[in-house]
């Protein structure tokens, strides 16, 4: 052979040779064993690094005393065997015509070892053809995944976008009916200031022409009761008449000056003109009533709007307020606080402070009911105080003032 053996045949090939010349080695003395061997004979570990086992091979191969030995080693020595073995023994024993039939054994092994390394590559490119599919599959399973992400990105950035145009558009909206509502309320405090300020100059216009009326009916009055008749003229009876139609035309020119030229007990039960039912003049107006008449109080619907609840302290202060109210009066009147006994079943009806009368509901009545009864079967006029519509408007209907709780509240607080 033109070439080392080691180079040439597999060393799995000659595997079982290899090992009978190591056999055969470590069966020799140190001083026996060849100097370019020793490394292998000296080698403990289990398969020889390829440089070693090409010594083993070459040694094998040249010297035939070793070659020798290492087929009393042997372990099957018949050149015809398959595999290692064969070579192995075709190798060591050499008979006619092992060169070729070695060679074509290596021929075969090449073979058959490229075509095992044939089928492992084919079998890693159709795992890399696997791979690559499910890495296909899974980029587009991606792709489609980061498609529907973006939608529903989109449709998020959509949806705080339609509610951000709808606050944008809620916020307008109140903004322009809270202008609105401020104009209407300022156009409708002028209009009140106007209105009020014209009721006072009214008012005023309309005490001026009472007292100039009350002066001339007191002097018709004392010229006709001491018979002269100076101021009256000359005395005719014609120019008498006239005068006196000229007075009577002064009276019924305002009907509301008329109203307050009659007697006090023949006056219509109502608020003076300008007067307000939601302020605290009104009840100033009503102490200085100088007929009798009764108050009645709506008590809880003050006492939340004065103390911020229904309980005792609530009620012992409006009590003491409205026993203060009847001692101030300019003639006696009769007070009467009506409370709800559903939100305190605990307390009876009976004489408060001052001799104001604190009156709870029952049999299933409210303090709205009450008061409308109240007033349904007063002999006298009667002035109620409430700010439950519903309450006033009933109240009215059978002739009764309606003053609002803040007009007491304020009078409470004002004096």
């Amino acid at each position: 052979m033109s070439s080392p053996l080691g180079d040439v045949i597999p060393a799995e090939l000659l595997q079982p040779a290899i090992k009978a010349g190591r056999a055969a080695l470590r069966r020799l003395d140190d001083d026996d064993v060849p100097a370019k061997l020793r490394k292998v004979a000296a080698y403990q570990g289990g398969r020889l690094p390829a440089p070693l086992r090409k010594a083993v091979i070459a040694a094998l191969d040249e010297d035939e005393w070793l070659r020798q030995k290492a087929i009393e080693e042997l372990a099957a020595t018949d050149p015809g065997a398959a595999g290692s073995e064969g070579a192995a023994a075709l190798f060591l024993l050499r008979p006619a015509g092992w060169e070729f039939e070695l060679g074509r054994r290596v021929e075969r092994f090449a073979q058959g070892r490229a075509e095992g390394r044939m089928a492992e590559l084919d079998g890693r490119v159709a795992a890399a053809k696997r791979r690559e599919v499910e890495a296909k599959r899974r980029w587009q399973e991606a792709k489609r995944r980061i498609k529907e992400l973006e939608k529903l990105r989109r449709d998020e950035v959509e949806a705080v976008r339609s509610q951000l145009r709808e606050l944008r558009e809620a916020d307008r909206i109140e903004d322009e009916q809270h202008a609105r509502l401020v104009a209407e309320l300022e156009a409708a405090r002028c209009k009140a200031e106007t209105a009020h300020r014209q009721e006072v100059e009214a008012a005023e216009t309309l005490k001026q022409r009472l007292r100039k009326a009350e002066e001339q009916r007191a002097d018709v009055e004392k010229r006709i009761q001491s018979g002269s008749q100076v101021a009256w003229g000359s005395g005719d009876p014609i120019a008498l008449a006239r005068h006196l139609d000229t007075l009577v035309r002064t009276v019924e020119a305002d009907p509301a000056l008329l109203e307050f030229t009659k007697p006090p007990a023949e006056r219509a039960w109502k608020l003076p003109p300008g007067a307000r039912p939601d302020d605290r003049n009104s009840i100033d107006w009503l102490m200085r009533q100088p007929l009798p008449f009764t108050l009645v109080v709506d008590g809880y619907n003050v006492t939340f709007r004065l103390s911020g609840g229904p309980d005792s302290a609530a009620r012992d202060r409006l009590n003491e307020e409205l026993s203060r109210f009847k001692l101030r009066t300019k003639t006696p009147v009769n007070v009467v606080a009506v409370y709800d006994s559903a939100i305190n079943p605990e307390v009876e009806t009976g004489v408060g402070p001052g001799g104001v009368w604190l009156r709870f509901t029952r049999d299933g009545l409210t303090a709205d009911d009450d008061i409308r009864s109240l007033v349904a079967d007063s002999e006298v006029p009667v002035v109620v105080v409430s700010s439950d519509r519903e309450v006033r408007e009933g109240s009215e209907q059978f002739g009764a003032i309606a003053l609002w709780s803040e007009a007491l509240i304020a009078w409470i607080q004002g004096r």
